[in-house]
């Protein structure tokens, strides 16, 4: 006989573990699964806003990620095609951002979801869903048992930008106009880094530095899907030819060492038609991912872990999980300046006239450059880049 669950969550990064203990702190009987075994390497920027310490305290998990002792963030210093540079200095916030290695990182929540009693299954793959009177009813799980059914009143799909709950609904698809792809690499003897992230843009694309430690660093940089097809398998020669599109980045590295072969990733953006279906919802980048430049994917999987664990803590004490939509909504109002801000940089980074003039506005503006910064850093308001007061004194005060 198959057992019963209040939650099964699929997945167990950040989003995943978030939603594991945040639903375990309400009373409800979780397990997460996931088909990796950790610590897992995970490509990503590394770079997280200031708003994560207020998730991880909420989540109990703040002081193991201290104990990590992860390189403070105090903002962002962007440099434009014609190479003039700003600085966003994370002032207005609590404490500084912070770059973490995401093994390190996925990790320390992990060991809180252990530590939490919460049941914790690797290298167990959810192979499809199992439908319930028209509803998400469980999952079906593979590991080296075979499959079988682990029923539960809710399914929640943290699985990621390739994630089975979400496809099996036929909630998620590529973005039909930005297809880009990352390639990372750490690097070990950089000059110059600090406490501060570096974007670079330029080049087609643009390359961000995430310092690890005084020396080391995570570079990684986006391009669309067609530049990627120069690498034609060899994506270290590709990597490294193509940080020559960014000068101030490639004479960084120039006396640096590639610690271990680069990895790509993509395509980046996906989208999802919906959050929620009866009887599941989506977070984290299953629930859709845009673009990482302003480098907030792993606090708003933390965000919208927070967020849909309200609205399942209730479905579960209403007996009402079939309809889970209020999840949509408040997503949406979290998120929806935010996602607009995205594609107003997409913007102007795709032309690098207005890049330039961006660039020479915040480098004349340190006021606007710390608001932006603190808008990209999730502890402003996203709405407020939309005042017509703030957009005129950007583009053309």
């Amino acid at each position: 006989m198959s057992e019963l669950r209040d939650v099964v969550v699929v997945g167990a990064g950040p989003a995943g573990a978030a939603m594991g203990i945040f639903l375990h702190q309400r009373g409800h009987d979780v397990v997460v699964l996931d088909e990796a075994t950790f610590p897992r390497d995970k490509v990503c920027g590394e770079g997280i806003s200031p708003e994560a310490w207020r998730l991880l305290d909420a989540l109990g998990a703040a002081a193991s990620v201290r104990a990590l002792r992860p390189r403070p963030l105090r903002g962002m210093t962007l440099v434009a095609p014609d190479g003039t540079s700003f600085t966003g200095t994370y002032a207005a916030a609590r404490e500084p951002g912070f770059a973490l290695r995401r093994e390190a990182f996925d990790a320390a929540l992990l060991d809180r979801v252990r530590a939490s009693g919460i049941e914790l299954r690797e290298k167990t793959r959810a192979a499809g869903l199992v439908p319930e009177q028209g509803r998400v009813g469980g999952v079906i799980v593979e590991n080296e048992l075979g499959p079988q059914e682990l029923r539960a009143r809710v399914v929640v799909g943290a699985d990621g930008r390739r994630s089975v709950v979400a496809r099996r609904l036929g909630l998620l698809h590529e973005h039909p106009r930005w297809r880009k792809f990352a390639v990372r690499g750490y690097w070990d003897g950089v000059d110059g880094l600090g406490d501060y992230g570096e974007m670079h843009v330029g080049g087609g694309g643009y390359c961000g530095i995430a310092p690890l430690s005084p020396s080391m660093a995570n570079v990684t940089f986006v391009l669309d899907r067609r530049d990627l097809a120069a690498a034609a398998g060899d994506i270290d020669g590709f990597y490294r030819r193509t940080l020559g599109r960014w000068p101030r980045v490639e004479e960084r590295v120039a006396r640096a060492r590639l610690l271990d072969p680069p990895r790509a990733i993509g395509p980046l953006a996906l989208e999802a038609r919906r959050l929620s279906a009866p009887g599941a919802l989506l977070v984290g980048d299953a629930a859709g991912f845009y673009d990482p430049f302003t480098g907030e994917g792993v606090t708003l999987a933390l965000r919208s872990a927070e967020i849909a664990a309200g609205v399942i803590d209730r479905a579960l004490r209403d007996d009402r999980t079939d309809d889970l939509s209020s999840y949509d909504r408040l997503r949406h109002q979290a998120t929806r300046h935010k996602f607009r801000l995205n594609r107003l940089i997409q913007r102007i980074v795709a032309w690098p006239d207005l890049a330039n003039l961006v660039g020479r506005r915040l480098a004349c503006r340190p006021d606007l450059a710390d608001r932006l910064v603190g808008i990209a850093g999730d502890f402003i308001p996203a709405r407020s880049a939309f005042d017509a007061r703030f957009l005129w004194e950007l583009l053309a005060g």
